[in-house]
């Protein structure tokens, strides 16, 4: 109950602080729109009693109640739609707010590999626009209690027997209850199905795999895995639909003999005199009005339950994020590099598998030198980048910044020091020179900075031949905005890389595999010249890179075999030593020959 609770002031602070005065004026409108339902009952009751009596003065007042209460409901109305609509869309855009920090602000990456945390995950997008219905639910459900509260005071003054009604509203909550809670069932049992279906989705529909699709022709083969799993999960779904319809068609049918009941023995009343034609009208009046509140209130009374419900993952994905950020840490990575980056038998597997992609790794890069990484696919050397920048955290072992442990570090204190550039790395359909730029966000709209990081990076020469230069816009799927080829974007993401100027480590993780040979040997002799030049910080500059030609330029070259340093030594050394290194430089010159 205190998890739901939690989870109720979670959802309703989204609307409350996205819309203060949108949200309250919802709540005090949506009450005072059901009041006029009942109010407008009674004054019926009214007219009926004075046009039986003969009381011009008594229907005059019942004309002033129904005017009244026709005014106050259509004003209500009226701004309550407004609030309904404003308040979703504010809270809808706060709530995506705290999503994208939570999801993609999390520290590391390992979450995006959990299949635990991708299902709930994948049920929050699913029913995502329950995050900003609380405060509509709220609404319904006071209305509902507004409604039932006049009724039910008016109809006992008719006959106490009347208040038998409402409780049929109960009814009708507890089977609403039930059928959302079949579909919850149902939609937690297909997220696994349902990122499938999606996945297969976006393979079929991107353009990015389009080429591979018609060359293959597995098009067909998608759209075949995609209607099979999409009977999966509709299957499944319509299965507690039907059975939540089923629930419902019974308490319709229940309310419906409550409805009739109602009429019933207000009538034999009025035909023994025992009540006036007014209270038929009344008590036909509520009845209906009543009866139609039950699907009022189990509507609002389901979204409310699915808000709850969706509030609890919230909470875990929450919960995930601040576990993600451990323990607060005073240390702040040097100024200079002194001695450079220490792995001390450091061991790591990514989350779910057994098998170790660095095993002991013992390491030493020295500060102010340029470090290249080779080794087979899977050798390790992209995990030993990312634990450098900490998207993991090594399972055994540490790494030392000059003998401090970098886990002493706030993360982003050290990750502000850090320049990298990846080999999948994102195409930002910015500008120019924001896509550029937000490689030092403090200096995004500095153009001298823009354009020093475009010439470090080779990206010059793609600026100059953009229609508007850096204030293009980029991507074909805005207007006016301009596609680039694979090296183009790949270079622009370089000069994103080299935007800060006293970075301690710089990465270089295969960033040029869309760009010739020569170009990449070119590009990395002027950053390992760049990286010399850098002294003064001590900078290290770690290339990942397949081709040996430009990773022999390295003042310290690292073979990875299996998780583990296999050797590692200058280019001279590794070839007269003749082991790894050397026969794979050889196999790699002879291709070349």
């Amino acid at each position: 109950m205190r998890e739901q609770f939690r989870g109720y002031r979670v959802l309703m602070g989204f609307g409350l602080r996205a819309a203060p005065w949108h949200a309250t004026f919802q709540l005090i409108t949506g009450v005072l729109m059901e009041l006029a339902a009942p109010a407008a009952a009674y004054g019926a009751k009214m007219l009926v009693d004075a046009a039986v009596r003969h009381s011009l003065h008594s229907g005059l007042i019942a004309v002033a109640v129904l005017a009244g209460s026709a005014a106050l409901g259509m004003i209500a109305l009226i701004v309550y739609i407004d609030c309904v609509f404003t308040v979703y869309d504010r809270a809808g855009a706060y709530a995506d707010i705290r999503l994208m920090e939570l999801i993609g602000g999390a520290p590391g990456l390992a979450h995006h590999e959990r299949p635990e945390y991708l299902d709930q995950v994948e049920r929050i997008r699913t029913d995502r626009g329950m995050l900003s219905g609380m405060v509509n639910a709220t609404a319904g459900v006071l209305r509902v209690l507004a409604v039932v509260g006049a009724s039910a005071t008016l109809l006992a003054s008719v006959n106490p027997i009347l208040l038998v009604l409402p409780i049929f509203g109960v009814v009708s909550l507890m089977a609403g209850r039930r059928a959302t809670t079949l579909w919850n069932n149902a939609n937690e049992a297909t997220s696994e199905p349902e990122r499938l279906r999606r996945h297969l989705f976006e393979i079929a529909t991107a353009s990015e795999s389009g080429k591979e699709l018609r060359v293959f022709g597995t098009s067909k083969e998608l759209l075949r895995r995609h209607h099979e799993v999409s009977g999966t999960v509709l299957n499944t779904r319509n299965r507690a639909d039907w059975r939540g319809a089923l629930l419902n068609s019974a308490d319709g049918l229940l309310s419906g003999l409550g409805f009739v009941g109602a009429i019933a023995l207000v009538l034999r009343q009025a035909v023994h005199g025992q009540a006036t034609a007014g209270d038929v009208v009344l008590a036909i009046s509520l009845a209906g009005t009543l009866n139609g509140i039950v699907f009022t209130a189990v509507a609002y009374g389901t979204q409310g339950l699915r808000g709850l419900k969706l509030a609890g993952r919230f909470l875990w994905l929450e919960r995930y994020a601040t576990a993600q950020v451990g323990d607060e840490v005073s240390a702040v990575p040097p100024n200079r590099l002194r001695t450079g980056i220490t792995f001390r038998d450091v061991s790591f597997r990514y989350p779910g598998t057994d098998r170790p992609v660095l095993d002991g790794a013992s390491l030493e890069l020295p500060a102010g030198g340029v470090v290249a990484l080779v080794g087979e696919n899977g050798a390790g050397k992209t995990s030993l980048v990312k634990l450098l920048s900490r998207f993991y955290e090594p399972d055994s072992g540490r790494i030392e910044i000059d003998g401090v442990d970098l886990q002493g570090f706030p993360i982003d204190a050290w990750r502000g020091r850090i320049s990298a550039t990846y080999q999948d790395h994102t195409a930002f359909e910015f500008l120019a020179r924001e896509t550029v730029g937000i490689g030092d966000l403090a200096r995004i709209d500095d153009e001298l900075a823009v354009r020093r990081a475009l010439d470090a990076g080779g990206g010059t020469e793609v600026v100059r031949g953009l229609p508007h230069g850096l204030d293009t816009q980029l991507g074909k799927s805005w207007e006016d905005g301009v596609d680039l080829s694979g090296g183009q974007w790949q270079k622009l993401a370089l000069g994103r890389g080299l935007m800060r100027d006293d970075p301690l480590l710089v990465v270089f993780d295969e960033p040029t595999s869309a760009l010739d040979p020569q170009t990449e040997h070119d590009l990395f002799e002027r950053f390992a010249a760049a990286a010399r030049g850098s002294g003064n910080r001590g900078t290290v500059t770690l290339l990942v890179s397949h081709r040996f030609s430009t990773v022999r330029m390295a003042d310290l070259i690292v073979v990875l075999d299996g998780g583990r340093i296999a050797e590692h030594g200058s280019h001279a050394e590794l070839m007269r030593a003749g082991g790894m290194y050397a026969e794979l430089y050889e196999l790699q010159s002879r291709a070349y020959r």
